[in-house]
């Protein structure tokens, strides 16, 4: 169950950031180009630092804030003591073009490093599988936000 448990959060994450597996015979989040990685590289840094409204945050804002969430999490993946600053990970809302190249990079590598070293955690600890869980649930959300945020902004266009 263990080994089972892994890969379903593997395989679930992946998805967010990457899409559809190849030869699944369905899907639990996408549906065609609509992965995250996919969405944000349809973006320029401009469109991405673009606040819809009042009180709502840029797509730059989210991938930043998914960022520093896998951060937080590899670090205590790791055994490194935690310090967050969860309203400050908000703060940022604009980037620059290679800013928005990075942040794109850095989520494909933090979400391929949390995947290595979900192996070697513990999964009769409960906190570790609610952990992994955690990040699937969070990535989506995000990726659903994110992908509201895209339509609206393209329907604008």
């Amino acid at each position: 169950m263990v080994d089972l448990t892994k890969h379903a959060i593997k395989f679930l994450l992946n998805e967010v950031l990457y899409g559809t597996a190849e030869g699944a015979e369905g899907t639990c989040f996408v549906q065609g180009n609509e992965a995250l990685l996919a969405t944000l590289q349809d973006l320029t840094a401009e469109e991405a630092s673009l606040i819809p409204a009042q009180g709502m945050s840029s797509i730059a804002a989210h991938v930043i804030h998914t960022n520093y969430y896998l951060f937080l999490n590899l670090q205590g993946m790791e055994g490194n003591e935690l310090e967050g600053d969860w309203p400050g990970s908000w703060a940022k809302q604009t980037v620059t073009a290679e800013e928005w190249l990075e942040q794109q990079s850095l989520l494909k590598s933090q979400v391929e490093r949390f995947c290595e070293l979900l192996d070697s955690m513990d999964f009769e600890e409960k906190w570790n599988v609610i952990e992994g869980i955690a990040n699937v649930g969070h990535a989506a959300y995000h990726l659903g936000a994110i992908r509201q945020l895209y339509l609206l902004m393209k329907s604008k266009a």
